[in-house]
């Protein structure tokens, strides 16, 4: 640059000055804790509601349309899953019996039943999206082609048959 020179290692300029946020003089006889009498203590009083209005649930819309919820429970009864239709887990419902389970059991069998769950979800979007298309005059063989596709959603037939299949083989014990 113009007009500037570069540092003299002999000048008394210190560069991590600024970075020095302790005072010179030494040690202070008050304690950093003394800051926090600034603050002080809310009192709340019987009608103050405080600030936690914002995570109050909200009350149901009487003219909101019923979200669609899908729900599989497995062969004993001890898990329930329920899911959106975009496949997201709704609720999970455990019996009383499953405290009998073992933890790893117990969370294995949440996490397959809600693979269904989700999986039955995902089979009713199909089976929506491909009767909004119809509708719309699309093709029938091109329509289930991207839904399966590039869409990846289980037919209703598929999700059926893949839960016929976990429920065979997983609690066949259980049928004997």
């Amino acid at each position: 640059m113009v007009g500037q020179t570069p540092p003299d290692p002999d000048d008394e300029h210190d560069d991590l000055a600024a970075l020095d946020f302790f005072t010179a003089s030494g040690a202070s006889d008050e304690s950093d804790l003394d800051a926090l009498g600034d603050f002080g203590v809310v009192v709340q009083t019987a009608d103050d509601k405080g600030d936690l209005t914002a995570i109050e649930p909200l009350e149901p819309d009487e003219d909101a349309l019923p979200v669609p919820v899908f729900a599989v429970t497995n062969p004993s009864g001890t898990v329930t899953v329920s899911a959106y239709l975009d496949g997201r887990v709704r609720n999970i419902d455990l019996s009383p019996k499953a405290s009998d389970m073992t933890e790893t059991h117990l969370a294995e069998e949440i996490v397959v039943i809600a693979g269904l769950a989700t999986q039955d979800a995902r089979s009713a979007q199909y089976a929506f999206m491909l009767k909004g298309m119809r509708e719309q005059g699309h093709d029938d063989v091109t329509t289930r082609d991207f839904l399966t596709r590039d869409l990846d959603l289980p037919t209703p037939e598929q999700a059926s048959a893949h839960r016929a299949a976990i429920f065979a083989t997983r609690y066949a014990a259980d049928n004997e």
